[in-house]
């Protein structure tokens, strides 16, 4: 059948479609003619849209139909869970980039949680798994651990959402499935260190405390610190590797230098790491203990509270809370954002000098 034959059929009175061969329709309604291809997946019979004739010709509908009857037949062996997390690890995690067009920054953390499923739900069919089995396994793994259960319940939901899409499902069981199932409850957080904890740190021997003195000389996030490249006295951290999408660099100050080699690590390890440190050795309750993160914003109180308490009057001036916000590498809004497109390099450098000098007199300083 070619084009002029398809423009010339009618409506019949009921739906009707006609085969153009290997699953490809064009059904006939009252007041439109549409591509759809129907097969089998699993068992079920299944029928995908593809496009409205003329908009979509019969060239093109037939590659569109043909690739989805060899998804089909690809996904039909990937029916179990277990066996279509792989296809969901290769296609979403590590084949295809974020919305900014970079790799997926922590494959390997979503790897093990994706294996913890796929362990799990290992022979049971994606179409035939149920809410309440998703659920009851959520509320087991998140006993004790509600923020790594909300993490999990996300994975969850992205791998179904990727079911949904290949056809595989018809509704994703993890709709509506809240973080009321893992009792996971997100609170900013305010906690910075003491004058006892940064000493704490920098008396550290162990090798991992290198990460942490450089977290606080540097205001960097964690995971930054392995995808930045040294270059002299300075830190880069590209584009791409920014949490903003925006290009970042940090001085490094005698004392920053002084941390190098810094460990080869995980930020993963280092995290853990530096509980235990505190839970075990330093007797903190887990609701008081400082976190990697709290290490930048010590940074960012220290350099406030200098800003502060500098007699701006007396000709020495403080630090501008706008350069404090650049050296965070934070996107600003309002009058901040005027200023924040210039570099202010000269400041930045001195205050990361500054931030050098407060370390080395709390350091320097009697614990009486």
């Amino acid at each position: 059948m070619n084009k002029k034959e398809i423009s010339k059929l009618e409506y019949c009175g009921y739906d009707k479609d006609y085969s153009f061969g290997d699953g490809l329709y064009i059904r006939v309604r009252k007041y439109s003619k549409t591509w759809i291809f129907r097969g089998r997946l699993e068992g079920k019979a299944r029928v995908k849209t593809i496009g409205q004739f003329p908009d979509v010709d019969i060239i093109p509908a037939k590659k569109k139909g043909l690739q989805i009857k060899e998804d089909f037949e690809r996904l039909s062996d990937d029916a179990s869970l277990g066996n279509f997390i792989e296809k969901f690890y290769t296609d979403t995690i590590i084949g295809i980039k974020n919305k900014r067009g970079t790799p997926h920054k922590r494959p390997e953390q979503t790897r093990r949680y994706l294996d913890i499923i796929a362990n799990e739900f290992e022979k049971v069919r994606v179409d035939s798994i149920t809410r309440r089995q998703l659920i009851k396994f959520l509320e087991q793994y998140s006993q004790g651990k509600p923020r790594s259960g909300d993490v999990m319940r996300s994975q969850l939901k992205s791998v179904f959402n990727y079911a949904l899409f290949h056809g595989l499902i018809i509704n994703n069981p993890m709709d509506q499935v809240d973080n009321r199932v893992t009792g996971y409850r997100a609170s900013s957080r305010d906690r910075v260190l003491s004058d006892d904890e940064i000493r704490l740190i920098f008396n550290s021997t162990h090798n991992n405390a290198r990460i942490l003195r450089f977290l606080l000389l540097t205001g960097l996030r964690i995971g930054e610190v392995n995808l930045s490249y040294k270059e002299g006295s300075f830190l880069h951290l590209e584009a791409e590797d920014a949490k903003n999408g925006k290009a970042h660099w940090v001085y490094l100050s005698d004392l920053a230098k002084d941390q190098y080699p810094l460990p080869i690590c995980t930020t993963t390890n280092i995290q853990n790491w530096l509980k235990r440190l505190l839970l075990n050795k330093y007797h903190y309750k887990d609701q008081d203990r400082f976190t990697c993160h709290d290490l930048r914003r010590t940074f960012a109180t220290r350099l406030n509270n200098y800003q502060r308490n500098t007699d701006v009057i007396g000709g020495v001036g403080g630090i501008p809370p706008y350069v404090i916000e650049k050296m965070l590498n934070h996107t600003l809004e309002g009058v901040l954002a005027v200023y924040n497109r210039a570099e202010y390099k000269e400041q930045r450098i001195e205050s990361f000098k500054i931030l050098e000098t407060i370390i080395i007199d709390i350091c320097g300083a009697s614990d009486e």
